[in-house]
């Protein structure tokens, strides 16, 4: 049986593949004719409402924020140093997963442990083409007119997908950050932390 603190990584990990899928085959298209002349459509979206993506991107924040208590726990019972607050106040990712966790929580924030009060505007569900890293990465995406698939073919490190967009802003309406990559830094850095700790970590899916 896995301890909590191993499962509750894992649905980590889930929560973080579900905000984003390489798997482009299975967009859908809306093709046409109009005004004489053939169209072919894709909104990546794929039906998703603004509600559904809300709660895709909640449940990646908690998963993500609420590692700070059961690491606590951890350290603990196994009397390790507890170091989830000093990583909240020095690290301005792990900090602004924290205040948009508490702010879902409690629908206002009392104290910022970023230094603003963010929040997640334009969320959808997006394209992303990435052509990695080193001279031979690349991404080439088109859509089949006759067919209406969507394909994309990467080499070297580049890779292709749909994920749940939005951006990080604070009170003034200042980005502050890309939700998904803030997310994925704090991810990085409490799995760092878990490490520091003791704590294996479980393998993420490919």
């Amino acid at each position: 049986m896995l301890s909590l603190l191993d499962r509750k990584i894992r649905q980590l990990h889930e929560a973080l593949g579900d905000v984003q899928s390489p798997h482009l085959e299975a967009v859908h298209t809306e093709r046409g004719v109009a005004f004489g002349a053939y169209y072919c459509r894709v909104d990546f979206n794929q039906g998703r409402t603004e509600a559904e993506l809300a709660n895709l991107a909640s449940l990646l924040v908690a998963n993500v924020a609420c590692l700070k208590d059961h690491l606590k726990q951890w350290c603990s019972n196994s009397g390790k140093a507890f170091e989830g607050d000093t990583l909240i106040n020095t690290n301005r990712d792990v900090a602004l997963v924290h205040d948009l966790w508490n702010t879902d929580k409690h629908a206002t924030l009392t104290k910022s442990r970023s230094g603003c009060q963010p929040k997640l505007i334009d969320l959808r569900q997006t394209l992303a083409l990435t052509t990695g890293v080193g001279e031979k990465g690349g991404t080439v995406f088109r859509m089949e007119l006759a067919t209406g698939k969507v394909l994309a073919q990467s080499s070297g490190s580049g890779s292709s997908g749909i994920r749940v967009s939005a951006q990080i802003v604070d009170e003034h309406g200042t980005k502050v950050g890309d939700f998904l990559e803030v997310c994925e830094r704090a991810t990085s850095a409490w799995e760092q932390a878990l490490v520091r700790a003791g704590v294996p970590i479980p393998l993420r899916a490919p």
